[in-house]
């Protein structure tokens, strides 16, 4: 961590202006809080998937919206994590880099313009500095922060890769381009795009590390809503670039049967398949993307996997990638067997010593606070060690 850094300055991020527990998010945007029979319909800022934070009984910072703004009283402004407050406004992360981050990777900094146009394009910042460089400045909020590494984006931004290619490109011109990528929360060692849910964005990032300027700062927010920097220069690692880009790795597919059925499975004959929720764990040295679009897949399809017997059952079917650069599927299958409510003999396990590669979990894994750990452990931590 720098400790130079005066938390003397600070911006409002949100105003807590009541607390209440996570019960749903039917939408990307809409959270439903309360406590007890209460419900409180929140908009929620943050696009992201939010997987760590959203289980039921977290406790959020809600932030009431001025003058009737929008279909919801109430806005999810924050919440608490691992004894840390989690601002939620994706956007206002641009307030904490104009005042608190700009003026210390930028020497020199003179003048700041927001939202500025260049053809068809509008970035966050340019700003000028006393030798008269012009620079350009995209901010990115960061709230993925798992086994001492921050992550970016936690969904596929086809957005975020847009403006990697524009900087690009203005960086062949007279400009200085910079992408920041402000994280959260969270104690970071250090700050990797993440490939395994946009690994496009990822090998761009790397592939473009020589002309545009790569910056990963911390924030630290109090339930107040006021946040200082915490650091303003955390590692940047882009060496996993090549990795996104070969298409390798593992998986998880996460399918919900809402109904018993009994079907022949290969080899294995007849299976009796009780309802609940089923997770299967996988591998692909190559065509990774390839092979679980394959498994989501749930017709045309000729059945060579033990999948593909049973995804045509399945009422919703879900894919988590892990690019790694070695097998861990046997691995993952040992795990989900001691965290869920038992295993299915003999399938997906053909070609190994397990007892299965298929767990039955009676509830859904996505509510299981094991499941989620053991996921982001893997993808933030296991799956990169080379």
């Amino acid at each position: 961590m720098n400790n130079n850094i005066s938390r003397r300055d600070s911006v409002s991020l949100f105003s807590n202006d009541r607390e209440a527990l996570f019960k749903r998010r039917p939408n990307r945007f809409l959270i439903i809080a309360g406590d007890g029979n209460e419900e409180i319909p929140c908009h929620c800022p943050n696009p992201g998937r939010l997987i760590e934070f959203l289980f039921p009984g977290t406790r959020l910072i809600l932030e009431k919206r001025k003058n009737n703004q929008g279909k919801t009283a109430w806005t999810a402004a924050g919440l608490y994590y691992e004894n840390r407050t989690v601002p939620l406004f994706s956007a206002r992360a641009n307030q904490a880099a104009e005042k608190l981050i700009l003026p210390k990777i930028i020497p020199g900094l003179r003048e700041i313009k927001h939202e500025y146009t260049i053809g068809h394009s509008r970035f966050d910042f340019i700003c000028t500095d006393d030798a008269g460089n012009k620079h350009i400045i995209e901010v990115k909020a960061c709230s993925l922060v798992e086994f001492g590494t921050a992550m970016f984006p936690d969904a596929p931004s086809s957005r975020a890769a847009k403006h990697l290619e524009e900087l690009a490109c203005l960086a062949k011109e007279s400009y200085i381009c910079h992408i920041l990528f402000v994280i959260v929360h969270g104690t970071p060692d250090v700050f990797i795009p993440n490939l395994h849910t946009d690994p496009v964005f990822a090998a761009a990032l790397s592939n473009c590390s020589g002309k545009v300027q790569v910056h990963a700062a911390l924030l630290e927010t109090e339930t107040n809503g006021q946040a200082h920097l915490a650091d303003s220069e955390i590692p940047v690692d882009l060496s996993h670039g090549k990795l996104a880009g070969e298409n390798r790795g593992n998986y998880l597919i996460l399918m919900e049967i809402p109904e018993q059925f009994e079907t022949d499975v290969g080899a294995l004959g007849s299976i009796l398949f009780h309802p609940g929720w089923y997770v299967y764990a996988g591998s692909a040295r190559k065509n990774l993307s390839q092979r679980i679009n394959r498994h989501l897949r749930k017709i045309r399809k000729q059945k060579h996997w033990h999948m593909d017997y049973i995804t045509g059952f399945a009422k919703m079917i879900k894919g988590f990638p892990i690019f790694s650069y070695h097998n861990l599927e046997c691995g993952l299958a040992g795990e989900l067997k001691h965290i869920s409510s038992g295993m299915i003999p003999g399938f997906g396990s053909s070609d190994c010593t397990c007892e299965s590669h298929l767990a039955y979990f009676k509830t859904n894994p996505m509510q299981n606070r094991d499941f989620i750990e053991m996921l982001m452990r893997y993808r933030h931590r296991d799956a990169l060690k080379k």
